[in-house]
This record gives structure tokens, sequence and C-alpha cells, in this order.
């Protein structure tokens, strides 16, 4: 089996698994016992909620002004907010980010002069934003709360504190190795030099911003249905979103739901997550498509006006022999 067929095969399972596992969540409940469950979020947990999502887009953003630097071009904070809005919003909630994320900024950046290997630089970076944030915030997780983590899950507190300490060490690691200047990488024809150490604590900083406050927005939905401290949810997310990256199971859709109802055991854990869905997946989709699509058309009105102005420069040159 080559690896083209393999990852076409996984392409397909994926995405059903996802859904299989959402069937079997969401057949555990009693639809009106879960829109009666909703009465019990406040609007100050439904604020916060909102609130959080902002501050995870913009760390979102500030971490994709990180990528565009490191790829060597200077393009305003206005565009690159805008582009990594419509990318991640849609990327998040359709997952496949090649094809979602991907195409989104193949086009936003393609008309501000990014060429398609700097995009792939652009990506590459992106992806260890993410990383970065992702083992950051789940390591200081797992240190400050392992008891209460090991109990849900199902280890010993000392590997929790282990596991922990490892995904702090990797990524202090990674830094560390940012600092040294090594020169390029090579990855067959792909050359890629490590970024600064400026931009590379810019990274951290960005994706440690970005899951502190994708926790936070999750704490905030589940506050009134589950006996969940904070450092607890931050890593059950955490794991949840490692899993479905590794599984490619698209916007996690299924897996974070199984992990979240499985580890909490409360009964209206269930209605706390289709809130988090909802406000930070299906609004932020909806926006960047709005964002996309606007962008997509200004694009549109600049060629007709450029073509419009070569017309006319085109016939005062006939004019004036």
């Amino acid at each position: 089996m080559t690896w083209r067929t393999f990852s076409r095969i996984i392409g397909v399972a994926a995405p059903l698994f996802g859904l299989w596992l959402l069937y079997r969540v969401l057949g555990r409940y009693d639809a009106d016992e879960v829109l009666g469950a909703l009465d019990s979020l406040t609007a100050v947990d439904l604020v916060l909620a909102g609130f959080f999502t902002i501050v995870s887009f913009i760390a979102l953003a500030l971490g994709e002004l990180c990528a565009v630097r490191y790829a060597g071009h200077r393009i305003g904070l206005g565009r690159v907010a805008r582009t990594a809005t419509a990318a991640i919003g849609i990327g998040r909630a359709v997952g496949l980010a090649a094809l979602s994320s991907g195409a989104v900024r193949y086009r936003m950046y393609g008309r501000a002069g990014v060429p398609l290997l700097d995009l792939g630089k652009i990506m590459l970076f992106a992806g260890f934003t993410v990383a970065g944030g992702m083992a950051s915030v789940g390591g200081i997780a797992m240190l400050v709360r392992p008891d209460a983590i090991a109990r849900l899950i199902g280890f010993d507190a000392l590997h929790v504190r282990l596991a922990g300490a490892i995904l702090l060490a990797l990524v202090a690691g990674y830094v560390a190795l940012c600092s040294l200047q090594l020169g390029a990488i090579r990855i067959r024809r792909l050359s890629l030099a490590l970024p600064s150490p400026g931009l590379a604590l810019g990274q951290i900083g960005a994706g440690i911003m970005n899951y502190s406050a994708i926790a936070a927005c999750l704490y905030a939905c589940l506050r009134p249905f589950a006996e969940a401290d904070y450092p607890t949810i931050a890593t059950l997310y955490v794991g949840a979103d490692a899993t479905a990256l590794i599984g490619h199971v698209p916007g996690g859709w299924g897996v974070l739901e199984y992990v979240l109802t499985s580890a909490l055991a409360q009964p209206h854990a269930i209605a706390g997550i289709l809130v988090f869905r909802t406000i930070y997946y299906l609004v932020p989709l909806f926006v960047g498509l709005a964002l996309f699509l606007h962008d997509e058309m200004a694009g549109m009105r600049n060629r007709d006006s450029d073509r419009t102005e070569q017309d006319r420069t085109h016939r005062a040159a006939r004019l004036s022999r």
C-alpha cells in the first residue's frame, strides 16, 4: 500500500470515525433534557466565553504575524488579522487544514504577493505555534493539578507530572535551539531556517495565549454543568485536540465530545460542550466565511478596475497615434 493510498483511506475513515463518536455521545442524552439544562447558563458565562474566544483569535493573529515575518514579508496587521481569522475560523470548524485554512491563506496572501513556497513556511510556522501552545498549556496544567487530572484519566499523579515536565522541556528545548542559530535545515528540496529567538518567543507566547483562552472559554461553558477546575479542563481539551490532530479527525468533532463526557461523567456536561462548539467553532466559522468572501469580492473589484484602467490606457494610446 502506497502512502498516497493510505492517506486517502485515513482521509475518509477519520471523519466517519468522528461522526460515529459524535453519534454515540449524543445518543446517550435526551434532547429535551439537554435543552432544559441550558437554563443553567448565565449571561456572565456567555459573555466570558465570547470574550475568551476573541482573546484566542487575537493570539492567533499575533502568531500569524510572527509567521509572516518569519517568511520574510511585511504585510499590514489588518490583512494578517483578517487572513488568520478567516483561515483559522474555517479551518478549526472544518478541519483538513491543507484544504481549508491552507486554501484560504493561499487566496488571501496570494493577493498580497506571497508566493507558494513562502505560504508553506507560514503554515509550518503556524503549525509549530499551535504545537507549542498545546504542549505549554498542557504541561503547566499537568504540573499544577496532577492529582485531579490523574483521577480523571486513570494515571498515577507522578506520571502526569512527568508528562507535563517532558512537554515543557520540549518547548524550552525548541526555544534554546532557535537561540543557537544553527542555520538552515533541509527537508528534501525545502530549506528551512529556524526562527530568531525573538520570533520563537513570540510564537510560543501566542500559542500559550491561544490555548489558555480556548480552555477558559470551555471552562466558562462547562462551569454550570461540571465540577472541574480550570487546569483540569485545560488538560482535557489539550488531550482531546491532540488526539483529533493525530487521528486527522476534522475539527475534532466527536473526539472532543467523547473525551470530555467520559472524563467528567456529569449528566449535563454535553450541554456546555455544545455551547462551546457554537461559540468557539460555529460563530468564528461564519465570521471567517464572511471575511473570506469579502476579500474575494474586493479582489474581483480590483481586477475589474485594473482591466478598465488598462483599456483606457490602450484607447488613449490609439487616439494619440
